[in-house]
């Protein structure tokens, strides 16, 4: 009887230590669109909305970071905008809090997109040391330094595709369905990542993966034709998908993708930029933003809490 259950105790810890971390709650922060290009109130608003993660980072347990696009792009010889932009952020690094650049559209315009992977590859490669199942897409392909990576953190899987267009002058998504481009490697990426719960799947974009049927409107997001391609494919997964965070706008905004009437395939939630650009619908300028998402995947799904903090410039400076 006491050999019964020591097996049983062994069998218990064996399994809990094979088994996914769940029951736990943790935090990311969303930061969009800094334009780190030479204007010293885009940059001073940008090291305050780091200096505010880091100081909240114990209070909000904020593990994560993601900056979706537009981070940086011009400069001078030695003094290039995005080296400038990843010693800010590297400020996170130091504290403890893993941060994740995304690649936006300008970037790309300003004939950056080499100069972004330059920067951040080190960066890259350190997060493929420290985050589960990180996959990243080779580059370049066809000529273009395409973004596209993904990986596992505490029951959550986030994906990063690159669906910012490459025809010049261009401000919309673009899927880049070609062998080798973003649309193949995302859906390959949607299709064999792990869902051990549902919506436990999360996609940052620069641009927000949503219409409005207006083309005068959707030459800053998708096509018709490409949104009915990506809902077809999503359709499949609507159960593990929750959201797709993503910046580009200027304004903090939620948009249903709907299935069918009256049940969303998915959210799409903006984050507004940092440094404070009245812009309609907005009758009053927020001021700085900062999205915080407590994750709690106690539960039989994984659940967020969406969080928008306006803050002012008095945040502790970090080093």
């Amino acid at each position: 009887m006491v050999l019964k259950y020591l097996a049983l105790l062994l069998l218990i810890a064996v399994v809990t230590v094979i088994q996914p971390a769940y029951g736990e709650t943790f935090s990311f922060a969303v930061i969009a669109d800094p334009h780190i290009s030479g204007n010293p109130d885009h940059r001073a608003k940008f090291e305050t909305a780091i200096d505010w993660i880091i100081s909240n980072k114990e209070s909000k347990d904020i593990e994560l970071t993601f900056i979706l696009g537009d981070i940086a792009w011009g400069g001078s010889g030695g003094n290039r905008n995005l080296a400038t932009a990843k010693k800010i952020l590297d400020r996170l690094s130091n504290n403890g809090i893993t941060y994740i650049p995304l690649i936006g559209d300008n970037e790309v315009q300003a004939g950056c997109e080499k100069e972004f992977q330059e920067v951040f590859g080190p960066h890259f490669k350190t997060l493929s040391g420290i985050l589960d199942n990180w996959r990243k897409a080779s580059a370049p392909v066809a000529g273009k330094y395409l973004q596209n990576f993904s990986f596992d953190y505490k029951g959550c899987h986030f994906v990063c595709p690159d669906f910012n267009t490459r025809k010049a002058g261009g401000e919309g998504g673009e899927l880049h369905d070609f062998t080798g481009g973003s649309w193949p490697w995302f859906k390959n990426d949607i299709e064999r990542c792990p869902k051990p719960k549902k919506e436990n799947i999360v996609i940052m974009t620069h641009i927000g993966m949503f219409n409005t049927g207006f083309e005068f409107a959707d030459r800053f997001v998708f096509s018709v034709s490409e949104m009915d391609k990506i809902k077809s494919f999503l359709n499949d997964y609507k159960d593990n998908v929750d959201s797709n965070y993503a910046g580009h706008l200027h304004l903090n905004w939620y948009v249903p993708v709907w299935s069918q009437l009256f049940v969303p395939l998915y959210h799409v939630r903006v984050t507004d930029e940092t440094w404070s650009k009245l812009q309609w619908p907005e009758s009053d300028e927020p001021g700085l933003t900062v999205r915080w998402v407590q994750v709690d995947n106690g539960g039989m799904k994984i659940s967020y809490q969406q969080n928008i903090e306006n803050i002012g410039e008095e945040a502790s400076v970090h080093k």
